[in-house]
């Protein structure tokens, strides 16, 4: 492990040094995690899948973000020394973006659901290959929101890509938009709602719910893609 680093306050990343392996993945896909040994209990035992959240683009390193929820797994990692090492398995997943695709994306995430589009952001930005894509983001409080500052540089960096930061329980002073993510909502961003690709990523009852929303409006099960984030 090269660094930890917490996101908010109960967000962690954990970045690991590839030690000049050479390590391929794309942007958008998970890795299966094995501790040799776990400092703390664990009914799930050594072992846990986790999206990459850093770009193929930052070399020499691959990084988890995960919401700490108390699990042996994790209290292990968070108590480890710097230089822990674990192992990792093969790439997989296809919450990627296609070849070839044309049309526009709505990057729908909740909570910790945005770790796949940081590292899909964060590739388009260092290869300069922009991507036409509105995020939204949903959260509780400002200080729910990962990568703020982050995904804020990118919007700024990429004329292509905008997004909106949504509260459900808003601070007062708050700007933004506050609320559940709606058909007003939707529509007040997308005028062309059967016209763009949507990817949803988030706890499996809010993927569930959005796409429910989105086929109601009568988007097509070809034009979603979901990646539920179980058990955190």
């Amino acid at each position: 492990m090269k660094e930890r680093r917490s996101e908010t306050a109960d967000v962690m990343s954990f970045i690991f040094d590839l030690q000049d392996q050479a390590f391929a993945y794309r942007p958008g896909q998970y890795l299966p995690y094995e501790l040799d040994a776990l400092a703390f209990p664990d009914e799930r035992g050594p072992r846990r899948h986790f999206t990459i959240s850093s770009s193929p683009t930052e070399k020499g390193v691959v990084m988890f973000t995960t919401k700490m929820r108390g699990s042996g797994f994790k209290e292990t990692l968070r108590n480890a020394p710097l230089g822990y090492g674990l192992n990792v398995g093969v790439p997989a997943g296809r919450f990627i973006v296609p070849e070839g695709e044309t049309r526009p994306h709505v990057f729908i995430a909740a909570g910790i659901g945005v770790t796949p589009y940081r590292s899909i952001l964060r590739h388009a930005v260092d290869t300069k290959n922009p991507i036409t894509a509105l995020m939204l983001v949903l959260n509780h409080s400002s200080a729910d929101i990962v990568f703020r500052q982050e995904l804020e540089e990118v919007a700024r960096e990429m004329p292509t890509f905008s997004l909106v930061h949504v509260l459900s329980e808003p601070e007062p002073g708050w700007r933004e938009e506050q609320g559940k993510l709606n058909e007003a909502l939707l529509r007040k961003y997308i005028p062309d709602l059967n016209q763009r690709l949507y990817w949803i990523s988030g706890p499996p009852s809010m993927v569930q719910a959005y796409k429910v929303l989105l086929y109601n409006l009568g988007v097509t099960d070809k034009s979603v893609r979901v990646d539920s984030f179980i058990g955190y």
